[in-house]
């Protein structure tokens, strides 16, 4: 379960019993999906019909995780709201079922993976969490966002755009690790290379790379990238 206490109902509606309360991460088995439906934080959602250990009955989809990630004791779930065109991930991470931790951050593609690892080589913090966008056309983005969990907050850290418009055009943003090949220890490595193709006949190309040193503060990355993504 992606919500916490969670009303597991008797029906497919917020008016029936409730037969319990559901926890953050408890395992459930969808039986089926009913034809009822309930707008929440802006998403048209079914309910679900479905089992847990001892009781059955119904949710509403939009309170069950859409995806889990484990790290070590660390769990990770994530689950999608929307506001007008935009659209959110929530994600959550709690520890051997401790209070959990909530970060949103806006998603730029509607199709992405999501990863947990350890904190790759940086102090003070005990798990890094990637939103990795799935670019399969010309012209999106396939970059991604990186949250950094330090044990008492999940911070969105990281923000970086791979895009390109087949060899015409590309601009593609990178972050290593300490851990990480190339990686520099206590830091940060930024790359970024900016492109077009001039002429192909030629094959006349040019290209600009850009590459810095950042810090991790607790906080946030300084010092701050700023870039023109044309």
């Amino acid at each position: 379960m992606f919500g916490n206490d969670v009303k597991l109902r008797d029906q497919p509606n917020t008016e029936s019993d409730v037969l319990s309360l559901l926890k953050i991460g408890e395992q459930i088995e969808i039986i089926e999906k009913s034809d009822s439906k309930m707008k929440f934080e802006g998403i048209e959602s079914p309910w679900y019909k479905i089992k847990t250990k001892e009781k059955v009955g119904f949710v509403l989809g939009s309170l069950i995780s859409l995806d889990r990630v484990v790290n070590g004791e660390l769990t990770y779930l994530v689950s999608l709201k929307k506001d007008g065109l935009k659209t959110f991930l929530k994600t959550r991470v709690f520890e051997n079922e401790l209070e959990f931790k909530e970060s949103i951050s806006q998603l730029l593609t509607g199709e992405f993976s999501i990863e947990a690892t350890g904190n790759k080589g940086l102090e003070n913090i005990k798990s890094i969490f990637e939103i990795d966008y799935l670019a399969e056309s010309c012209g999106v983005n396939g970059g991604g966002i990186y949250l950094f969990y330090d044990g008492t907050d999940l911070i969105k850290a990281i923000d970086y755009t791979q895009v390109a418009d087949a060899d015409a055009y590309w601009f593609i943003e990178e972050y290593i690790f300490p851990s990480e090949k190339n990686g520099v220890k206590g830091k940060i490595v930024y790359n970024c290379e900016v492109g077009e193709t001039k002429e192909y006949e030629t094959q006349w190309n040019e290209s600009k790379t850009t590459r810095r040193i950042l810090e991790w503060n607790g906080k946030e990355i300084f010092p701050k990238i700023e870039t023109e993504k044309e």
